[in-house]
This record gives structure tokens, sequence and C-alpha cells, in this order.
């Protein structure tokens, strides 16, 4: 095989080789950069001969050439990650806004103090919007409020104007019965706004105390009909009259099953929305034999023989609790009284401690009425609201 090489050639130009009569150009070494590569990449064969005449990688006299070309890539993604990694100053400074933009925010409407005044009340009463909707309120949170606020301050502002009239009769001068009638009207506006906002949630303990007293009974009517044969959704229908608070929370899910919600759903949506805990548990347990495809008479009567010994032993507490109450109301609502007025007369008959006078025994029965009030209520409110 024939091969002509000149040596006699400057360094860094083009060698030429023959093989086999065909000439072959070889590319010079290139020289090495800063960071290890090559300055100047490798130059790539544009001509036709050239791509015909560029050696293959078989040869061991043409593997550097070939391989010659991926050092430039290599460099390039080198100092591209470097690059990547130097901070931009440009990127890191904030934009400033716009002129449209500036326009835009002061053409914004700010927030009032009525608007700032009732969110936060809405916020210190997390629970109304739930209150709303257990009791059919089809308005929001903040409507209900706003419209609360301006009841209130309505029956401050009349209770006030006619304090103040009623003033002007005595012998008050005009500041104090300005100020006077302003106390009373703010007084007024406090405990109304909060009556007002207390009222759903307190309408809804009543409702759910109601439902407590008689779902044991329309659960029992329930379970006999499915035992019957009767559809859940009849055996639920056939219980909507007839049971008091009870019957109302039923005769709901018979409605939102007629406006065409699915049953299990509508039982989801009675049990987020009621106010007893015993209609929750129960119906809670339909719910999850329906999804499951469970006997839900079995759910029902499993849940019910639970909340009846919860309630067998809420009773023997009340008991319990009720002989100490009685025990304290003899104490303080009749014998103390009773010994206490007698002694004092007895003493100052022999010992001129104080006088007593008409008014002071109009005070001590007024006293004792308040008493028998307080303990009355007492014992009313620990009482049971259940049967049995």
């Amino acid at each position: 095989m024939p091969l002509n090489f000149n040596p006699f050639k400057k360094k860094g130009s083009p060698r030429i080789i023959e093989v086999d009569g065909r000439k072959i150009e070889l590319q010079p070494k290139p020289k090495k950069g800063l960071f290890g590569g090559s300055q100047k990449a490798a130059k790539q064969p544009t001509s036709p001969s050239e791509l015909i005449n560029r050696p293959s990688a078989s040869t061991s006299s043409t593997a550097i050439p070939a391989q010659q070309p991926q050092q430039p890539t290599q460099q390039g993604s080198t100092q591209a990650q470097r690059s990547s990694q130097q901070p931009n100053p440009t990127a890191q400074q904030p934009q400033k806004p716009t002129m449209q933009q500036r326009a835009a925010s002061q053409q914004r409407p700010k927030r009032g103090f009525l608007h700032n005044y009732i969110q936060s009340v809405a916020f210190k009463h997390p629970k109304l919007e739930d209150a709303l909707t257990a009791r059919g309120v089809k308005e929001s949170a903040t409507d209900f409020i706003r419209r609360m606020l301006l009841s209130s301050i309505m029956m401050g502002v009349l209770v006030g104007a006619m304090i103040i009239i009623v003033l002007q009769k005595t012998s008050i001068s005009m500041p104090i019965e300005l100020l006077l009638g302003a106390l009373v009207a703010i007084a007024v506006y406090r405990m109304m706004f909060g009556m007002f906002l207390n009222y759903p949630a307190q309408r809804g303990r009543k409702t759910g105390k109601g439902v407590e007293r008689d779902i044991l009974f329309a659960v029992r009517d329930i379970i006999i009909s499915l035992r019957s044969g009767m559809p859940l959704y009849n055996a639920i229908t056939s219980v909507s009259t007839g049971y008091g608070d009870a019957s109302a929370e039923f005769k709901r899910i018979v409605e939102m099953v007629q406006v065409g919600i699915p049953l299990g759903d509508a039982i989801d949506r009675a049990i987020a929305e009621t106010g007893s805990s015993s209609f929750r548990r129960v119906m809670l347990q339909a719910s999850v034999s329906i999804k499951s495809g469970s006997d839900v008479i079995s759910a029902l009567q499993s849940a019910i023989d639970q909340l009846s010994q919860e309630r067998i032993i809420e009773l023997r507490r009340y008991g319990q609790r009720l002989n100490a109450l009685a025990m304290f109301y003899m104490l303080f609502g009749v014998i103390l009284p009773s010994m206490g007025i007698a002694v004092a007369t007895i003493l100052t008959t022999f010992i001129s401690l104080f006088t007593i006078t008409p008014q002071l025994l109009y005070g001590a029965l007024v006293a004792i009425l308040f008493l028998q009030v307080i303990f009355l209520n007492i014992i009313r409110s620990s009482r049971p609201v259940f049967t049995m």
C-alpha cells in the first residue's frame, strides 16, 4: 500500500496522505485551552468529496480525527453549566409596576370599616355558616351578620332615644342625659347583636334536644318496617311524621331524595346539618351500610342498643347528681333562710345590732326567690332530655 507523507510542511497546517490512490487530509491536533478543551472546533466536511473521502472509524490512523469534534461539545456543555451557576443580576432585580398596573391598583375599591368589622365578626364565629345551613337560611354568614348588625343598631338608637326623652322630664342636665342615652344605646346594641348571632346555634341545640327525645322510637319504627320487607326510603318516609323534631330530620332526607339526590348522599347531607349526636350516629351506620352493601337492619339495631346503654348510664349519673343538688337546696334554700330570719329576730330583741324593718324582710324575700330560681335552673339544665 503506497503512502506519501511530506514531513516538511509547517506545523499546524493540514497534512495530506495518499492511501490506495485516495488522498486523505488529516486535521492538526487542536490546542488545549484554559480549561482543558480545544480552542477551535474541528473542521467539518462540507463538500461531497470530503464526505466520500472521510475515513472510517475502524482505521487506527483516523481514530483521533473522528473523536476530535466531540471535544468542543464537552467544553461547551461545561461552559454552559458554569454560566448557569453564575448569578444573573438582572433576573434578581424586582420588576417595577407599569403605568397600567398602577392605574388598576388605584381604581381598585378600598375596603371600608364596616366590611372589615363584619369580616372580623365572621372570623370569630366560624360555626355560624353551618348553623345557618342547618336552619335552612339561604344566605351567607356575612350577609346575616350585616343584617343583624343594622337591626341591633336601630334597636339601640331607638332605646337610647326613648331614655333621653324620659330623662328630659327630670332635673338632670342635658349632657348627662345624652351620656346616659348613649351608654344605654351601646349596651342594648351589644346585647341584641350577641343574641342575634347566637340565635341560630341556640336554635340548633334546642332542635337537637328535641331530636334526642324521639330518635330511638323513630329508628325502632324503621327497623320494624325494614324487617317487614319495606325499602329503606319508604321506611324513612313513614317516620317523617309523628315523631316531633326527629320527624323533621327524616323529612329533610325525603325532600332531598324527591329532588333527585341519591339516598346515600341525602343521608350524608342530613348528618352534616343535624344538631343531634344520636341522629348522626344512627344515620351514619345506615349510610355506611348502604355504601358497603351490608345489612342495614343489623347496623341500626346495634346503634340503638348502644345508645340505650349510654342513656341508662346517664340516667344513673343524673340520679347521683340530683341527690347532691337536693341536699344543697334543702340547706341553702329552705333551712338557712328560715333559721336565719328566726335567729336574727330573736337576737335583735336582746342585742341592738340592727333593726328589722319591713324593707329588710322584703329584701330577704326577694333574695330567697332569686335563690329558688337558681336552683330550679340548675336542676332543669342537668336533667336528661331524652326518653327511653
